[in-house]
């Protein structure tokens, strides 16, 4: 690799760890309390993140977004590594299906909101916001239904929940609950705009407030990641060296296997690599805070994949600049 390539490949990323980094400084230094995380993370996952995939989506052809090829592509290897680290987890860890089920999501549910976004702003442009558009929805309907699914059994095998309720009612609502989130809601809302033409009506007052607000998602984000791993200790463990290597490791051979049998070229492939290959989400952890179930460990995923990004993305990159055609 010449010096050209290298110092073009660090000045596209560069801008991300760097964000990040002036968040973690800021709490350090005392300029932002710790307490801003929760502020932070509302911003982004209600407000910010929703009105730039609104805006993206409002604006695409339908032809755009629902591009089915990538979507199963993405659908697969996403749902492939939550299976094989739900087995790891559960066989060889053995773990229970609640510990389980909660690792086999923070090794698969990648932070395409607060690092995606940004990252594929600077590296692609904003049109890649249409790739974690749809990535979301994805999510909200496979993942996060079925990681809930399994903590509610989990629950009513050890006596803590209703066990009236079905199988079949938890996973409805999970779906019903995640379809709500604002973030989906906006991708849903901006399709409806775009089929129907509704999109060519809206006030301009509005447009403009939605472009204002998206504007700030690349800043924000990065700072509430930045902010979000302040204080994160690293609990050192056979399990989190497991799933370390799954997140980092594993994952991104599934996605790359899976970008060669569906023939993705170019800026698809390149979504689709950097995005599955995110840090574990936000998110993710803190619906392992919100059911008590491997809190530690989800912190120390977090802080551990983020720090480790700055390796695996850059070398990422310069393996798909070699070997798949069209990434530039």
């Amino acid at each position: 690799m010449n010096y050209k390539i290298a110092l073009q490949i660090f000045n596209s990323m560069a801008p991300v760890f760097l964000l990040i980094y002036l968040g973690w400084l800021a709490v350090q230094k005392g300029i932002v309390d710790k307490s801003a995380k929760k502020v932070c993370s509302t911003l982004v996952s209600d407000f910010v993140f929703p009105a730039l995939l609104f805006e993206n989506t409002y604006k695409a052809k339908p032809s755009e977004v629902f591009d089915l090829t990538w979507m199963l592509a993405f659908c697969l290897a996403m749902c492939s590594m939550w299976v094989v680290a739900y087995l790891i987890n559960k066989v060889v860890l053995r773990k229970d299906i609640r510990q389980s089920a909660m690792q086999a999501m923070l090794s698969s549910f990648p932070n395409m909101g607060g690092m995606g976004i940004p990252f594929l702003a600077l590296l692609i442009g904003a049109s890649s916001a249409i790739s974690v558009a749809v990535g979301n929805v994805i999510v909200a309907v496979t993942v996060i239904p079925a990681t809930l699914f399994l903590l509610e059994l989990g629950s009513a095998l050890a006596g803590e929940t209703d066990k009236s309720v079905s199988g079949w009612q938890i996973f409805t609502h999970a779906v019903i609950k995640s379809l709500k989130k604002p973030m989906v809601m906006a991708v849903i809302l901006g399709l409806v705009c775009s089929t129907t033409g509704i999109s060519a009506y809206l006030p301009k007052f509005v447009i403009s407030s939605l472009e204002i607000t998206a504007k700030s998602c690349n800043f924000v984000s990065l700072f509430a990641v930045g902010v979000a791993i302040h204080g994160t200790k690293l609990a050192f463990s056979k399990g989190l060296s497991v799933n370390l290597a799954l997140k980092c490791l594993l994952n991104p051979a599934i996605v790359w296997a899976l970008v060669m049998m569906f023939g993705l070229t170019g800026q698809h492939a390149e979504e689709m690599i950097f995005l599955l290959a995110m840090p574990t989400a936000t998110t993710a952890t803190i619906l392992a805070y919100q059911w008590s179930v491997q809190e530690e460990e989800a912190s120390s995923l977090y802080m551990a994949s983020t720090a480790l990004s700055i390796i695996t993305l850059p070398i990422l990159l310069i393996l798909m600049r070699s070997y798949i055609p069209g990434v530039i």
